[in-house]
């Protein structure tokens, strides 16, 4: 936004020297006016603007609470397990993540069945989680939370478009209103300018997406490493590795989850598995 106005007010600015320069504009007084009259399409919107930057605060949480939403959903499972063994886990269908949260649901199950004999027994994981070493791409999740980026790009590019265009309407009005030069000067000036300006709103109207294309590239990237580390350390106890726990380094927003699942890892191996005797 802050680009946004500042292109907006040197557009304003550079037309002010094409009226000054035809006499106009010679007093602050009828400088201030030129700017309340011009960028008045501007202000009027104002409370437009902010109703649309607090729309896209909450939209950033929306997209923060679909992201984390899996990693929740396991450390509350794993809370809830404790006290009850029947404890369902649900994951939704459109949950993103799916190496960890399909494979989540495997490895709890693997667990239930373990509480259910009071031991648990080696289990064969499914041959398809068996060679993946690193974080996988899961395009239908990004394209799912990219889905609301779009949305709020596509307005911002609208809004962009309708305040730049009432500038420049408004300009042209003040310029035959007030100029004492030939209309047909002003016109061919202006219209000559409003292909300089289309430009420049579709310029930033690209890099509004670029940036909003980054972000989302940024926040999946900010969590696709952790999805592995969980699905590693699942997959890990499961082969019988039962000191293995989640540990993640650069990922606090996680923090509460992991050592909720590390607990429940904790109580299972002290509860759930034999000892091992000293050789």
């Amino acid at each position: 936004m802050g680009l946004v106005g500042y292109q907006l007010y040197v557009n304003a600015r550079l037309n002010f020297y094409f009226f000054r320069a035809h006499g106009y504009g010679a007093t602050d007084e009828m400088r201030d006016a030129y700017f309340d009259y011009v960028l008045s399409s501007f202000t009027d919107n104002l409370p437009y603007i902010f109703v649309f930057v607090v729309a896209v605060f909450f939209v950033g949480l929306y997209i923060s609470v679909i992201i984390l939403r899996p990693f929740k959903n396991i450390g509350d499972y794993s809370v809830n397990a404790l006290v009850d063994q029947n404890t369902p886990y649900q994951v939704e269908q459109f949950a993103g993540h799916r190496l960890v949260t399909r494979f989540s649901e495997l490895f709890f199950e693997f667990i239930r069945t373990g509480r259910t004999r009071g031991h648990l027994e080696e289990s064969n994981i499914p041959p398809q989680y068996m060679g993946i070493h690193g974080p996988i791409f899961d395009g239908a999740f990004l394209f799912h939370f990219s889905f609301y980026l779009l949305i709020m790009t596509l307005l911002s590019v609208v809004a962009i478009v309708d305040i730049g265009s009432g500038i420049h309407q408004n300009t042209v009005q003040l310029a035959i209103k007030t100029l004492k030069v030939d209309p047909a000067i002003t016109v061919n000036f202006f219209s000559a300018q409003s292909g300089i300006v289309e430009e420049l709103w579709v310029m930033t109207a690209l890099v509004i997406c670029i940036l909003n294309l980054l972000l989302a590239i940024h926040l999946y990237n900010s969590v696709s490493g952790a999805a592995f580390g969980i699905f590693a350390t699942m997959r890990s106890f499961m082969k019988g590795n039962y000191s293995a726990r989640v540990h993640l380094v650069g990922y606090g927003y996680l923090r509460e989850s992991t050592r909720q699942l590390n607990k429940y890892l904790d109580w299972v191996q002290k509860n759930l598995t034999k000892p091992s005797r000293p050789t």
